[in-house]
C-alpha cells in the first residue's frame, strides 16, 4: 500500500504538521510516542523488510514498532509527504567510546530557513525526544535532557552527545557522505545478523510519553515518570502480552510474544541501574 498522509497523521495521533522548527519538533515525539523502538525481527532471527510496503503493514497497520532503519525510513516518508528538505546519515554508533564501529544506524538531517535539524526516531532510550539544532554547539535542553553536537577532528563527524552528571556521553558520530541504498540494506542486515551487534541477542523496547518514557531490556522494564522511576520483572508470557499491548501499544501476535518469551526465560536479566 502507498504512504498516505492522513492515516500515518492518524497512526501517530498528530493532527498536522506544518513545514517550521516546532512542526518538525511536533511530528518526531509525536511519531516516538507511538511507534516504539523495538527490535523483535532480529530478536527472533529475522530480518527487517525495509521496502515502503513492508514498513507500512508492519508499523501502520499492524501496529508495530522498528529500529533506526525501519523507523526512520518511514520518517523519509513523511517527510517527504508533508514537504520538509531532508536527506539521509548514516552513523557509527558510540555509547560513551571514543570512536564509533560500523555504519550501524540512519538518522536525518532536515533544512528549514537555512537551519539544520538531526531528526532521529530509531536510536532509543538515550535519543534526544525532539530535533537537535546542528547550527550550534551550545548546549541544548529538550524535555530533562541536555544534548550538544560536537564536532570530532580526528574522525571527521559531527558527534551527538548527551550530558550526564559524569561529563558528556558521544551517543553516536557522523558524517555527511550521502548513502546508497545499498548501505542502508547492508547494515540493516548486520545489524540483524551479527552477533558483535546486540539486536539478535538482546530484548529491547522504547516508547516516549507524555510526562517520561516506558524501556525495557531483557525482562527488566522501567517506568519513568516525572522523573520518578519504578522497575518492574516482566518475563512470563501473560505479563509480557500485557506489556507489549497495554505499554508499549504494540500490535504483535500471540506466536511472537510467546516466541520471545521463550527466549527471555533463559537469559539473566540485566541489573537494575541506579
Amino acid at each position: 500500500m502507498p504512504f498516505d498522509l492522513d492515516t500515518y497523521l492518524a497512526r501517530i495521533n498528530l493532527q498536522h504538521c506544518p513545514v517550521s522548527p516546532e512542526g518538525l519538533k511536533q511530528l518526531q515525539s509525536a511519531q516516538i510516542t507511538a511507534i516504539p523502538f523495538e527490535n523483535v525481527l532480529p530478536f527472533l532471527g529475522r530480518v527487517p523488510r525495509l521496502d515502503g510496503n513492508s514498513l507500512w503493514q508492519k508499523m501502520v497497520l499492524d501496529r508495530c514498532g522498528g529500529y533506526c532503519f525501519e523507523l526512520n525510513t518511514l520518517l523519509e516518508m513523511a517527510l517527504q509527504a508533508l514537504g520538509f528538505s531532508s536527506r539521509k546519515v548514516m552513523a557509527r554508533v558510540r555509547m560513551g567510546a571514543p570512536e564509533g564501529g560500523v555504519r550501524s544506524h540512519l538518522a536525518h538531517i532536515v533544512s528549514i530557513d537555512g537551519t539544520e535539524w538531526l531528526v532521529d526516531t530509531g536510536f532509543g532510550g538515550q535519543a534526544p525526544a525532539y530535533p537537535v539544532n546542528l547550527t550550534t554547539t551550545g548546549e541544548q535542553q529538550i524535555r530533562d535532557q541536555i544534548y550538544r553536537i560536537r564536532f570530532d577532528d580526528a574522525e571527521n563527524e559531527e558527534v551527538l552527545e548527551r550530558k550526564s552528571e559524569d561529563g558528556w556521553i558521544p551517543l553516536y558520530g557522523f558524517d555527511r557522505m550521502p548513502p546508497k541504498w545499498v548501505d542502508i540494506e547492508a547494515a540493516n542486515y548486520l545489524c540483524a545478523k551479527w552477533s558483535e551487534i546486540s539486536f539478535s541477542s538482546s530484548m529491547k523496547f522504547y516508547r516516549l510519553t507524555d510526562n517520561g518514557w516506558i524501556s525495557f531490556q531483557n525482562g527488566l522494564a522501567g517506568f519513568t515518570e516525572n522523573g520518578i522511576k519504578t522497575t518492574r520483572t516482566i518475563v512470563k508470557q501473560n505479563d509480557l502480552t500485557r506489556f507489549m499491548r497495554n505499554d508499549l501499544r504494540l500490535g504483535y501476535g500471540d506466536a511472537d510474544i510467546d516466541a520471545i518469551a521463550g527466549r527471555l526465560a533463559s537469559m539473566p536479566m540485566p541489573a537494575p541501574a541506579n
